[in-house]
């Protein structure tokens, strides 16, 4: 077995499988999309398999000479990118090291299909739904929307082993409840039934979650964890009702990092926890059911994570003081004219939170200002 050497690997990223052709907005337009697929045409079969609501083809990337296939699609919340990058990160080392062992391994052992942007329309507008505003990752049961229809028909046609649904998760989640401990990388094996009862599909995805875990902790920074998502069943969700069909789904959910808004270092452990997860299916995919329950022992997210948080702030209200702590969350908003993506800061819980950690913290300021903060409120006081 070819062995995975992820540390000179993972410093070599930038100049062996960074694209740098893909900019460090969070923006992956639709136009952007018909750019790379042309990039990579010469390596990959490129097939459109369907129009969006607006009429933007959906494509699907077909790379690999294997037995086992793997179907994976990202961007069914159009403004959920990190994945697609990543995936275009690793068709760029496909493409630029042919040659390399791990390379030549996946090529031989697998087949890899790719839809990069399930929903065009979404991405276009930088939004999470598509066109109507459905929600796709809520669309599995009425099944009303086209794009949902199209990745329901190409799963049964290519009928694959294993599936990989790439998302980015909000910064709000913490690993454990100690200290600051952003989740770097979340993953789920999603559940079929409300008591979560632990399928063979679900055996399998959990036990290559776990084999992913183990490599991916080596090379994590000195800030930050890899979560388990929460496996509350979700009836409408794409994820629950596939896995329910009998595909081994994973759900890959990109994290946050301090001073990394653009999530290019994310982008990078991204990156790296797909590479592995094709690794260990071309070569352990038999033994991953064993370790399944390893899957239980990595820590399940905590949404106790904000932006920042002015603590000890003492306001005034008529005659009172009070001592309270200021929670405020950075909310993206597009720009249609710009084309460009904004952060908003607003403050979203006032009073006591010792329970809570952000990646930016402010001790002991006065409020000055004579209008009392509110929920909602633009962070723009001032002390």
């Amino acid at each position: 077995m070819l062995y995975f050497d992820i540390d000179s690997l993972f410093k070599s990223y930038n100049f062996l499988i960074k694209d740098n052709s893909i900019t460090s907005s969070k923006i992956f337009r639709y136009s952007k999309l018909l750019k790379m697929i042309k990039k990579y045409e010469n390596i990959c079969s490129i097939i459109p398999v369907g129009l969006s609501i607006e009429e933007r083809k959906i494509f699907k990337i077909q790379w690999g000479t294997g037995d086992f296939k793997v179907f994976i699609w990202s961007q069914m919340h159009g403004n959920e990118t990190t994945g697609t990058k990543a995936m275009f990160d690793i068709l760029h080392f496909f493409s630029k090291e042919e040659n390399h062992n791990l390379v030549k391994l996946l090529k031989d052992n697998l087949t890899i299909l790719f839809i990069p942007m399930l929903n065009p329309d979404g991405s276009e507008k930088f939004k999470r739904r598509n066109a109507v505003n459905i929600d796709l990752n809520r669309d599995s049961i009425r099944l009303q929307s086209p794009e949902i229809k199209i990745l329901y028909h190409e799963i049964q046609y290519s009928n694959p082993h294993v599936l990989f649904n790439l998302h980015d998760q909000s910064s709000v989640y913490n690993i454990g409840d100690k200290f600051f401990n952003p989740a770097i990388l979340s993953f789920l094996s999603p559940s079929t039934e409300e008591d979560k009862k632990i399928t063979k599909e679900r055996k399998k995805s959990m036990g290559l979650i776990s084999f992913i875990e183990k490599k991916m902790k080596n090379i994590l920074p000195n800030i930050g964890s890899i979560g388990r998502y929460s496996d509350k069943l979700y009836p409408m969700a794409t994820g629950d009702n596939l896995q329910k069909k009998g595909y081994p789904c994973i759900l890959f959910e990109a994290g946050n990092y301090p001073k990394d808004p653009k999530k290019e270092m994310i982008r990078k452990y991204n990156v790296f926890s797909i590479l592995l997860g094709l690794y260990f299916l071309s070569t352990i995919e038999k033994s991953l059911e064993k370790e399944y329950n390893s899957y239980f022992s990595i820590p399940e997210n905590k949404k106790n994570l904000l932006d920042k948080i002015y603590r000890k702030v003492q306001i005034k209200k008529g005659k009172y003081k009070f001592l309270v702590d200021i929670g405020i969350r950075n909310i993206e908003r597009f720009d249609p004219i710009k084309r460009n993506v904004d952060l908003i800061s607003k403050i979203v819980d006032i009073g006591d939170l010792s329970n809570f950690f952000a990646y930016e913290e402010t001790h002991g300021k006065i409020f000055t200002t004579k209008r009392f903060p509110e929920i909602g409120d633009l962070d723009d006081f001032t002390f």
